[in-house]
């Protein structure tokens, strides 16, 4: 032991039992480790590294910080310290510590006794000698970007479209965020995950948070928009040129909105300004020779924060402008240099860049060979991996939209011992900015896009094996299908864990409609439970339903029965929500595939399905229900589970006989039931029903009462059916109108309309209109009338019994307040009412009515 290592252990440090077994025991002040009493067999530095990461359970140590403690005054390669790190795994088990790629190692074994942990180790000086320091200050942010940043202020006023156009890695991204941020209501839509023209408006959509129903999106997306002063930003556009420069036609009338486009070309539509961003300022060609700001500023900043022992000496400006001149002053290739010079050295940077470069920069200064400089940068770092860590880098080019750790595990391997190997080798691709590692915790991870367009072309060369894009494709697809078979309703983790992957999911179903049809209908029926209740639910849905031709092709009735049952199942349930006469087909036929599985209790939910899938009383209607009662008799054991979706099914069949009798008591028995599994949105779901049966009762005090009750406990619980917020603030409404509050549900018509718009579900505009009848404000009623019948068949919705007999009151009112040809000229005009105006006059803005 050093001198200094002797003086930075405290002889009298007590032991630590590690393990939730305590067969391990560490003795700081021993300096060694004891298996089962006898001593371990690591060496000094080892020991070191197990001491300094026990003295601080669960905290995140980064790479450097561990450098100092166990190499004091030392310069070591971080490999030494993977190695240590793997010494102790061997002997500890590999879960003792963890690896966040990227960051740094956590000691997460339980140290089960000991009350004062060991002290810890102080870092040393750093032994090296610093030489004389350029005046380069280490800085945050951009870099010699503010120029561009105040052009970029001019040119947006309100109503403006300005693309910011340049070469890949010239830093668009980077100034449109830094922008952005300096922008009061601001709008961020990455195009990058996209790959096809049709997606761009509903990654707009949902960046706003509203939903698209199917049909024409311009004209939804101009009712979203319209009104709103804000920024949006479409950011990664080169590759969906046509279609963004068609959203910017579309938006150009909205005078209020200003576009920000980055692309690697200019959109080509009238008043766009085009702001091209250069790359920054090389060494020499400023006042300061390019200290203080611009390329050289930006490479040593990123040197010493991959190798905070670097020291931007004034013997090494020459080799760093030479860097900077080499690679053009592209941002992204200069922090990718930056990378490598802790394994290369900046000298062995500059040589290999000179050798890969000088034939493609020599004479040739446009931006197209400036971007194959780049392919070529991205190349040299490619082949400076190993092979498992190419491997590795080839396969995250699947992954759209990023990733977390388990999917790319669970993309590479099933060997569970495996796993700290691919957790290393994401930290080697991190290290080397080949992925960028998200500030969450647990991180998310992603590739840039220029990163995973080059690894998707490394994919599709690799020689061996043939299919080997396939084989990741396939993995990909079923690593997600285990992610989304984890989810059961109320799971509101899992469920933010999947809604987390819909990019992923996307491209996974994608592929799979061309080579796997069993694997795209089993995701495709995991797939649109999830999205229920989000504004993934329309696009999720037409996932599925795009492929009902496959399923009646000879391919899909090869398939296996419970594949095939498990997606009639959920076509028949989710085409039962739009009441699609097709839905009590598919679910007969749902159920005779479960039963020639064999699997009764998947039978007994295709029958719930069934009985919603008949929208009118009658001999159907009343055959499903006895099918559905024979059923469940039959099937002994029922669960709770199950016995909640009978009586949920069975009180859907009593509200189209409008049993109100039985629906209530089918909808409290509902609640028991659902409170008993601890399924707090059914429970708030089956009692905002109890609410509505409670109106058709003519208990308007007793709805009003349970309606503000559960609005409250839903506020108070964090929200947990926001989903079914839209319908609940629908019947408290209905009950407060209907008791004579109707200033009371005045003031709750703005909330009530957002959380409509935000699921794209127009249900609460009848009882609005009839509000605004009440109110004597006729003009708005009848406009209401015209806009809610559009609405619903937009979105290809049909309404309920009781909103068309409110359709119906209103339309009755106005022609008796306004004559029948005013009333019907305005139910005329609101059908083209955009959801703004809408939104307005539901609040009480008289302006639209004005000049009518």
């Amino acid at each position: 032991m050093t001198s200094s290592d002797a003086e930075s252990q405290d002889p009298h440090a007590p032991p630590l039992r590690i393990g939730a077994a305590g067969r391990f025991v560490l003795q700081p002040g021993e300096h060694r480790l004891l298996v089962d009493g006898q001593a371990a067999a690591l060496g000094r530095r080892a020991l070191d590294l197990l001491i300094a990461l026990t003295s601080r359970p669960d905290h995140l140590f980064s790479k450097h910080e561990l450098l100092d403690r166990v190499w004091p005054g030392l310069v070591v390669e971080e490999a030494n310290l993977q190695m240590q790190i793997a010494n102790l795994r061997k002997v500890l088990g590999g879960d003792a510590i963890a690896t966040v790629p990227g960051r740094g190692y956590r000691f997460v074994a339980p140290i089960v006794q000991g009350a004062v942990t060991p002290r810890s180790l102080e870092p040393m000086v750093n032994a090296v000698t610093p030489g004389a320091q350029a005046a380069v200050p280490r800085r945050d942010g951009l870099f010699g970007r503010d120029a561009d940043l105040e052009q970029l202020e001019g040119l947006l006023q309100p109503g403006a479209c300005v693309t910011v156009v340049g070469p890949a890695g010239v830093g668009k991204t980077s100034l449109a965020r830094a922008l952005a941020e300096r922008t009061e209501g601001n709008v961020w839509v990455d195009l990058a995950p996209l790959s096809r023209g049709d997606e761009v408006a509903g990654a707009v959509a949902r960046a706003l948070g509203v939903s698209l129903s199917d049909g024409d999106a311009a004209p939804q997306l101009l009712r979203a928009l319209h009104g709103k002063v804000l920024l949006l930003v479409l950011d990664n556009a080169e590759h969906l040129i046509h279609p963004c420069a068609e959203l910017a036609t579309l938006l150009r009338p909205l005078a209020d909105m200003r576009l920000l486009v980055t692309s690697q070309l200019p959109l080509a539509v009238a008043g766009e300004r085009v702001h091209r961003l250069q790359p920054l300022a090389l060494p020499g060609e400023d006042g300061d020779g390019g200290l203080a700001d611009g390329a050289l500023a930006l490479l040593v900043e990123r040197i010493t924060a991959a190798n905070h022992r670097f020291i931007a000496a004034a013997a090494l400006l020459p080799v760093l402008r030479s860097i900077c001149a080499q690679l053009d002053g592209l941002p992204l290739a200069l922090e990718m240099a930056a990378a490598r010079v802790p394994l290369l050295g900046l000298q062995g940077v500059h040589d290999a860049l000179a050798q890969r470069f000088a034939l493609l920069t020599r004479g040739h200064r446009d931006s197209a060979l400036r971007h194959r400089t780049l392919q070529h940068a991205l190349d040299w770092s490619y082949q400076l991996l190993g092979a498992p860590e190419q491997r590795l880098f080839r396969a995250l080019g699947v992954f759209a939209g990023g990733f977390t750790l388990e999917l790319a595990v669970a993309l590479m391997t099933d060997d569970a011992k495996a796993r700290w190997d691919i957790v290393d080798e994401l930290g080697t691709l991190a290290d080397r900015s080949l992925m960028v590692v998200g500030n969450e915790d647990p991180p998310r991870y992603r590739l840039l896009e220029t990163m995973r367009a080059f690894a998707i072309e490394q994919l599709r060369l690799a020689a061996a094996p043939a299919d080997e894009e396939n084989t990741l494709r396939r993995r990909h697809a079923g690593a997600l299908f285990a992610l989304f078979a984890r989810f059961q309703p109320d799971d509101h983790a899992t469920q933010a864990l999947c809604e987390a992957e819909m990019e992923n999911v996307r491209e996974a179903i994608a592929w799979a409609q061309a080579h796997d049809l069993a694997l795209a209908a089993q995701l495709t029926a995991l797939v649109t439970p999830v999205t229920h209740f989000s504004v993934w639910r329309q696009e999720s849905t037409r996932w599925l339903r795009a492929l009902e031709a496959a399923m009646e092709q000879p391919t899909g009735l090869a398939l296996r029965a419970t594949v095939q049952a498990a997606w009639w199942t959920e076509f028949a349930r989710t085409s039962s929500i739009r009441r699609d006469p097709r839905a009590a087909a598919a679910a007969r036929r749902a159920l005779a595939l479960w039963d020639a599985a064999g699997d009764p209790r998947q039978a007994l939910f295709a029958a719930c399905v069934n009985v919603r899938s008949h929208y009118a009383p009658g001999a159907d209607l009343d055959r499903a229900c006895e099918e559905l009662d024979a059923r469940s008799a039959a099937l002994p054991g029922q669960t709770l589970r199950e016995q909640l979706q009978v009586r949920s099914a069975l009180v859907t069949a009593a509200t189209e006989r409008a049993d109100h009798q039985a629906i209530l008591s089918g909808r409290l028995a509902e609640m028991a039931l659902a409170g008993q599994l601890g399924l707090q949105a059914r429970v708030d779901a089956a009692e905002s029903n109890v609410v509505f049966v409670l109106n058709a009762m003519d208990r308007y005090v007793e709805a009003a009462q349970r309606g503000r009750a559960l609005l409250e406990r839903i506020d108070a619980g964090g929200g947990s059916s926001k989903g079914n917020l839209p319908w609940v603030l629908q019947g408290l409404l209905r009950a407060l109108m209907m008791k004579g509050g109707l200033e009371e549900a005045q003031a709750l018509v703005p909330r009530a309309w957002a959380a409509c718009a935000h699921f794209g579900v127009p249900v609460t505009a009848p009882t609005v209109a009839l509000l605004a009848a009440m109110r004597g404000r006729f003009d708005t009623a009848a406009l209401l009338i015209g806009y809610a019948s559009e609405a619903f068949v937009s979105r290809e919705m049909t309404m309920g019994d009781v909103d068309q007999e409110t359709v119906v009151q209103v339309q009755s009112l106005t022609a008796d307040a306004l004559g029948a040809a005013r009333a019907q000229a305005l139910v005329a005009r609101g059908r083209a009412l955009d959801e703004a105006a809408a939104a307005a006059l539901a609040a009480g803005d008289e302006s639209v009515t004005r000049g009518v």
